[in-house]
């Protein structure tokens, strides 16, 4: 997935929203969208004043999490259910697997993938958020996928078999840069806050 404003690094909305929304999506082309591109945008050009608070809706990041999937793998989710919580959020959505990884990867689908992969599903994610100190990380606490929980060894196996081929740059379970500058974000019921260090 490229990151917004189609920069080489990720800030810690964009990531953590890549992860929970794997692509999740809906309400595309919304101001509320806009406004988020708008914000994400600031961030990104690094110039805004240490101690800075950007704060960002849950309706605002909703509909950016929409656009940005729509545009990155067209057709292959709908129906987004976010939820943010204190330093979390909860998502559901029906997912193709297949055209998601074809949308992101343009590689031709091998016979596991296929077989495993193709068709819509519903899937539900909840995750957990840190970050301090311009690092951050997103543990995954619960991944369903057709009702059926999805833990242990085989969530290991979706993880490292198109999570990460599909998604390169997300990281999940490990701490991470979060660039331009942010010192730190924080999440709530009703939206999130990057924080703009020196």
């Amino acid at each position: 997935m490229t990151p917004i404003g189609h920069s080489t690094r990720r800030t810690a909305a964009t990531v953590a929203l890549a992860v929970l929304t794997v692509g999740l999506l809906l309400l595309a082309g919304t101001p509320a969208a806009d406004v988020a591109h708008q914000k994400f945008a600031r961030i990104e050009t690094g110039t805004l004043p240490a101690g800075m608070r950007v704060d960002l809706s849950a309706s605002e990041l909703n509909a950016w999490a929409a656009d940005e999937a729509i545009i990155y793998a067209p057709g292959a989710t709908r129906n987004l259910r976010l939820s943010l919580t204190t330093n979390g959020a909860s998502g559901s959505a029906m997912i193709d697997f297949l055209k998601l990884r074809q949308a992101t990867t343009h590689e031709d689908p091998g016979w596991l993938m296929r077989n495993l992969f193709s068709g819509e599903r519903p899937v539900s994610v909840k995750v957990r958020f840190e970050s301090r100190n311009r690092r951050a990380r997103v543990d995954v606490d619960r991944v369903e996928v057709s009702g059926v929980a999805i833990e242990g060894a085989t969530l290991n196996f979706l993880v490292q078999n198109w999570l990460r081929p599909t998604f390169p740059d997300v990281k999940i379970d490990e701490w991470f840069d979060l660039g331009y500058r942010v010192d730190r974000f924080t999440v709530l019921p009703s939206g999130a806050s990057l924080f703009i260090g020196k």
